[in-house]
């Protein structure tokens, strides 16, 4: 199947997309998860194209491939992945793909801000479908867990603050992170909104359905916090067992991404695209 590499321009970073065309089969877009790069989906890729679907494969602004890192002078935020990045992401690939995707995949911070950009009326056609992905409001967990991200959200906010960058490798959460983005991440965490959510007045929402896919004993969006996300779009909810027996689902699910796919390709078929 052939695979082409394109370039997209975002503020300070230039950001490689991987596509695969896999004859006529309708586009999967995947937007990784915080700190994660683009070459760790290669199994979700190749499970993707084994059920017929063409793949195209971002990484996240200053991630994986793309450079430079995270700093003071290269920054962005929620609000800059959600109305600039993903619409400049989606017209990239509709000069190969003019249908656009028929579904974008997000993985966490990937699905966050696919959903948000879903509420926005900025997806297009696309249905959206979130694995281990959730809103951060801090109600979302409860008894010490709920402490416990209160004050990280505290030392994310001061750190990235006081470098220009998160250090989220040091940190054990993410990697090079852009300072904008962790402040914003964290405001979210206090006041239990996303700051793309004060823009939603002004937006229509896409009509397309949208699966919220929570795994159980994922510490990061548990099924509560999946439910939130999903709410901003009205979208369904399904908590599923972990597909990997070590290290936490939040993340070890890519390496058995089959039974998510697979539940993922049965909810296609059961909710095409609706029409505008």
């Amino acid at each position: 199947m052939p695979q082409e590499t394109h370039n997209l321009s975002f503020g300070a970073f230039q950001v490689p997309v991987t596509t695969v065309r896999n004859g006529e089969g309708p586009l999967v877009l995947v937007i990784p998860a915080m700190g994660v790069p683009a070459n760790r989906y290669h199994l979700l890729l190749q499970e993707l194209q084994r059920l017929g679907y063409s793949t195209a494969i971002t990484e996240l602004p200053g991630t994986g491939e793309s450079l430079p890192r995270p700093n003071r002078n290269a920054d962005y935020g929620y609000d800059d992945l959600v109305f600039a990045f993903i619409p400049q992401l989606l017209a990239l690939l509709e000069e190969s793909f003019p249908a656009g995707p028929a579904l974008i995949l997000g993985h966490s911070i990937g699905g966050q801000t696919s959903t948000l950009a879903a509420r926005a009326g900025l997806t297009g056609n696309a249905r959206v479908v979130t694995i281990a992905s959730g809103h951060v409001d801090h109600r979302s967990w409860s008894g010490l867990h709920r402490y416990a991200i209160l004050l990280f959200a505290s030392i994310v906010s001061v750190t990235s603050s006081l470098l220009g960058y998160f250090p989220g490798a040091r940190m054990g959460f993410g990697w090079h992170e852009a300072r904008k983005l962790m402040k914003d991440w964290a405001r979210s965490i206090f006041s239990g909104r996303f700051a793309p959510e004060k823009r939603f007045g002004k937006h229509k929402p896409n009509s397309q359905p949208t699966l919220h896919i929570a795994l159980a004993g994922d510490p990061f969006a548990p099924v509560r916090a999946a439910r939130k996300l999903a709410a901003i779009v009205d979208g369904e909810t399904r908590e599923m067992a972990a597909t990997y027996p070590k290290g936490n689902p939040h993340l070890s699910w890519i390496k058995n991404p089959r039974p998510i796919i697979a539940e993922v390709d049965n909810w296609l078929t059961q909710h095409p695209a609706s029409s505008y």
